[in-house]
């Protein structure tokens, strides 16, 4: 994932000093901690829980990108497609650096013969489009929305007080400001990616990522730390992601190629709810675990999850049903000096002593996979990588994907929706939207 284009992308360590977790809430406008309106907030932050993302949804919010992951290859292409599956039925809140933009989505609207008014834009400095992991996370209660407000340091390519970094973590503020909302602050290293809530008290998450973000706390401290935060019952480890996600400046993958500035195991690449007590893991063949190195690691990983989520319970001690789903075929790219990718990953320290010229072509390998997928409502948005020209594998993968989404969600449209422009930044489509959910008393009415 990608910083700005205009910005080169150093690799900072981590702050190691261990933060204080406790309780910070503050107010989008800026009332004080002694005014009564603050100890309201204070005293309901115990209510809020964060729904799942199947969950009837209010909003759907994105950010207009700042630049090209590969040139000639531009993130709105994929987001033009996605506002058009989704506008029809769920607003939009789109974060906008400059006002210029928004002209350009109501263009994508025009088209589609859907009304302006589905899309709110609020002016809001960002350096990245990856609203997930930066952007604000919406708790709710019987009749309140809540921001939960995370550290950010550019998943640990910056240094969490680097100045691009900061833009990007005061963005969710900035939103719970202009929406006049209550904060509840953490001072954990976290990204909304690597988390995935059932709605009743169960969140699960990757290890590996989320002790790589906070290496002054053990993995107790953040457990209670997220517990806190969102109320939550149970909090499910699942041990490593998959290798195509690995952090790029660990160096090259076995099979020579650098993965595009990811994540490093974030969650939403690999297992994901689509119900409260269902859960989708990608599978590894055994066919691609015999030819590809990668496919061999990530088999691996993949079934060690599976048998922590085999023998896991939610939060009422209750199993859970577990749905496999092909992992995609992996795509490779060529990137050279032109691509802002290419010139992120040339600014990196390697740890296995990669040097990148200007005049290199380097192997990369997109962030693919089917489990970024984005619900709204009544549409689920899935990948699809096949293209004409390309090995018919892939169809084939697109076509077993589609028969498992429609099997886990027999109500609902599913929307396929090619997303290597996002995959060639480190993420995919979910990592580029945050659902706002609606509060529990109009679910209930």
């Amino acid at each position: 994932m990608a910083c700005s284009l205009a910005i080169a992308l150093v690799f900072s360590s981590p702050v190691k000093a261990k933060l204080p977790l406790g309780d910070r809430l503050t107010w989008g406008n800026a009332v004080t901690e002694t005014s009564p309106a603050y100890q309201q907030a204070l005293s309901q932050a115990k209510t809020f829980r964060m729904p799942a993302e199947f969950e009837p949804i209010a909003s759907i919010w994105m950010a207009y990108p700042t630049y090209e992951n590969r040139a000639g290859y531009p993130s709105q292409v994929v987001q033009e497609a996605m506002v058009k599956a989704i506008a029809p039925t769920v607003k939009i809140d789109f974060l906008l650096n400059e006002s210029e933009e928004k002209a350009i989505v109501n263009g994508w609207l025009k088209t589609a013969g859907i009304p302006a008014s589905q899309v709110r834009y609020h002016l809001v400095p960002h350096e990245d489009l990856w609203i997930r992991d930066m952007g604000p996370i919406f708790a709710v209660n019987a009749n309140q929305t809540q921001v939960v407000d995370f550290g950010f340091n550019a998943w640990s390519y910056l240094a969490a007080t680097d100045p691009v970094a900061m833009t990007d973590e005061q963005v969710d503020r900035k939103v719970a400001g202009d929406l006049d909302l209550p904060i509840l602050r953490s001072s954990l290293i976290s990204e909304g990616g690597n988390r995935e809530f059932n709605g009743k008290g169960t969140l699960m998450l990757t290890e590996a990522v989320e002790l790589q973000r906070n290496p002054g706390l053990t993995k107790q401290e953040i457990e209670a730390e997220l517990k806190r935060v969102f109320n939550l019952k149970k909090v499910i480890w699942l041990k490593e992601g998959v290798i195509d996600d690995e952090l790029s400046y660990r160096g090259k993958l076995p099979d020579g190629s650098l993965t595009v500035l990811a994540t490093g195991g974030h969650i939403d690449e690999y297992a994901r709810f689509v119900n409260s007590n269902t859960i989708l893991l990608a599978e590894v063949t055994a066919e691609e675990r015999a030819i590809d190195p990668l496919a061999a690691i990530n088999y691996q990983r993949l079934e060690e999850n599976l048998k922590i989520l085999q023998a896991a319970t939610d939060q009422d001690g209750k199993p859970f049903r577990i749905v496999r789903i092909p992992a995609a075929k992996p795509i490779h790219v060529t990137m050279t000096q032109k691509d802002s990718i290419f010139q992120a990953l040339q600014e990196l320290t390697f740890e296995d002593g990669t040097m990148i010229q200007d005049d290199d072509r380097i192997k990369t390998i997109l962030a693919a996979s089917y489990l970024n997928f984005v619900i709204a409502n009544d549409v689920v948005i899935i990948p699809s990588y096949w293209q004409p020209g390309r090995d018919l594998e892939y169809q084939q993968k697109d076509q077993a994907a589609l028969a498992v989404f429609e099997s886990v969600f027999p109500n609902k449209k599913i929307v396929m929706i090619n997303p290597e422009n996002i995959n060639a930044g480190g993420g995919g489509m979910h990592c580029i939207v945050q659902q706002q959910a609606v509060v529990d008393e109009a679910i209930a009415k």
